[in-house]
């Protein structure tokens, strides 16, 4: 963490900071690494227990926070904000990462309606797919008619950025990370019960399970939105945190998870993004281009031990 708040294209001195506040090093604490470094955490801790809570529903390693489409409805909505002409100008007071926030979360409750009420988790599987899909088709539809500044802006968006977060932003995700730490701590008998099957939380006659998972995604996916819509897309840290933690920690069990999985997605997000502007390196990369590095061989590696457990 302390990294993170000295090191960058510029390298601060943390003695000058607090000695005089009307030095260069005082204003790049206090406007950019500060904030930055909060948000890196704030990220981290989401995408890692969100992701956790959507593989646990799921039974799916990985299954993590794209998996819903949600991403897709946020792209989405910052589509419609940035690549039609004029529109930005004229609808300003929702912003950019209102209009993120409305499309994820339409995404979402599209998802819960067309699953039914039986809601097959295969079939939200494929529903969450089929909307991804249709979400790109209209922004290569929306591309087309777009203006240079807007299309710029959306790419910009779309590669994942920690720069654009402020306070406001920071606080709204921040609280709403103690509710989802919380809620989540409070789900975790349940979703260790889920995870021994659904008869046996019908034999302990703990509500409908439907109702539950419903709850529990809902929650989540309102959760990814709202990072989404904050710093855009940010890939494979919601399936690598969780899959790591089980493979060390030798287990399944939610209740204990939480924390390390909120610890490791934080300093993840901190390393990614020391990575990617320019504090190891003297160039400037996209933070998901930094986590996809990360993350593929993990991924890879996490499949082939799958594999070959499985031909023992």
């Amino acid at each position: 963490m302390l990294t993170e708040l000295l090191m960058g294209s510029v390298s601060i001195s943390l003695l000058t900071v607090f000695k005089n506040t009307s030095s260069i090093d005082y204003d790049i604490f206090l406007a950019s690494r500060l904030p930055r470094t909060f948000l890196a955490i704030l990220i981290g801790v989401s995408c890692a227990l969100s992701g956790l809570g959507i593989q646990t529903i799921f039974k799916n390693p990985l299954a993590g926070p794209t998996t819903l489409g949600i991403n897709s409805g946020a792209s989405l909505g910052m589509a419609l904000f940035y690549l039609i002409p004029g529109l930005s100008s004229e609808i300003s007071v929702f912003g950019a990462a209102g209009f993120a926030i409305i499309g994820a979360v339409g995404f979402l409750f599209l998802l819960l309606f067309t699953a039914g009420k039986s809601f097959n988790l295969s079939l939200v599987l494929i529903i969450g797919l089929l909307l991804s899909y249709a979400s790109y088709a209209l922004i290569e539809v929306l591309v087309q008619v777009s203006t240079d500044a807007g299309l710029r802006n959306y790419v910009f968006w779309g590669m994942g950025s920690l720069n654009s977060g402020s306070w406001t932003e920071i606080s709204v995700l921040f609280l709403y990370c103690i509710f989802g730490f919380i809620f989540i701590l409070r789900k975790s008998n349940w979703l260790n019960a889920y995870l021994l099957g659904e008869q046996e939380l019908t034999l302990l006659k703990v509500g409908s399970v439907t109702t539950e998972k419903k709850i529990i995604l809902v929650v989540l996916g309102i959760w990814v939105g709202v990072v989404t819509a904050i710093v855009g897309p940010i890939a494979f840290v919601g399936v690598i945190v969780p899959n790591i933690l089980k493979l060390y920690l030798k287990t399944s069990n939610i209740k204990i998870l939480i924390l390390p999985s909120a610890l490791l997605g934080a300093s993840l997000l901190l390393v990614g993004d020391l990575l990617s502007r320019g504090a190891v390196f003297d160039f400037v990369l996209p933070l998901n281009s930094v986590l996809s590095i990360l993350g593929v061989p993990i991924i890879i590696y996490l499949l082939l031990k799958k594999m070959y457990v499985a031909n023992r």
